[in-house]
């Protein structure tokens, strides 16, 4: 038997609201409305503070941050990605120069590691990366200060090329922080403005349910109803309701005759 499914994601919501709005508009008899005028207001497109427009805009300036921080997330990726290498890789040779007596074992030391260490450190999350690399070039630093003349700098990568890798994801891990407030800003306005949204789409179903109670049909009933926004689903066993008709077209002047 076929049953009404309620409204109760921001999709379905606007889904509803839109289907009401423009059978509202598309029906000029006030007697043939299935919503009342307080609901109307709360759709009506040609007030920009009307419910529908501003939950409308709520979505939308969502659709609009998601959109303008992809970009840097996926910029971010590639650089965190190019900086675990160049860590890893930096670590990897500083322990084969250990192996061939070029680094002293102590060297580990100034990178963070333990002396007998036989890892490299932990890559696993952003925030390790970035200490990683703030531990590479300090520690390369601090290495080349305490060995004075004796001093062999690290190469393929050097510490510097590290460094230069790590101000790059530095630069856009801050942007994308930046831009994740921005869109956690705008997706606060859809979950300010949501529960009055669904609460009025329900309103919508309810009310046009009742507009059309007295429909002995109840295939014909539906077909009314979903006309407004309101949605059926049927059991394997039912058989759809016929979906409403197309708006009828006006011929164009090209048109030819057959």
């Amino acid at each position: 038997m076929p049953s009404r499914r309620l409204p109760n994601t921001t999709p379905t919501v606007i889904r509803t609201l839109k289907a009401a709005r423009d059978e509202w508009k598309n029906t000029p008899n006030a007697a043939d409305r299935a919503i009342s005028a307080d609901q109307w207001a709360q759709l009506d497109d040609t007030v920009p503070t009307s419910l529908l427009n501003r939950f409308l805009g709520d979505v939308s300036a969502v659709d609009l941050a998601e959109a303008a921080q992809a970009p840097i997330v996926s910029a971010e990726s590639h650089a965190a990605a190019k900086l675990t290498m160049g860590i890893s890789h930096f670590h990897q040779v500083l322990d084969l120069g250990v192996a061939r007596g070029i680094f002293s074992a102590g060297a580990r030391g100034y990178y963070g590691r333990e002396i007998t260490a036989t890892s490299i450190p932990d890559l696993s999350s952003y925030a390790a990366i970035a200490e990683a690399g703030e531990a590479v070039v300090a520690g390369e630093a601090a290495r080349k200060t305490a060995e004075g003349a004796a001093y062999v700098p690290m190469a393929l990568p050097s510490a510097a090329e590290v460094g230069a890798l790590l101000t790059t994801f530095t630069t856009l891990n801050s942007q994308n922080e930046q831009a994740q407030v921005s869109t956690d800003k705008q997706r606060g306005g859809v979950a300010t403005d949501y529960p009055a949204a669904q609460a009025l789409a329900v309103d919508i179903c309810d009310t046009v349910e009742f507009f059309y109670r007295k429909e002995t049909n109840d295939a014909t009933r539906r077909v009314d109803c979903q006309r407004w926004g309101v949605v059926y689903l049927y059991d394997t066993t039912a058989t759809p309701a016929p979906a409403p008709p197309a708006p009828a077209t006006t011929p164009t002047a090209n048109a030819t005759s057959k």
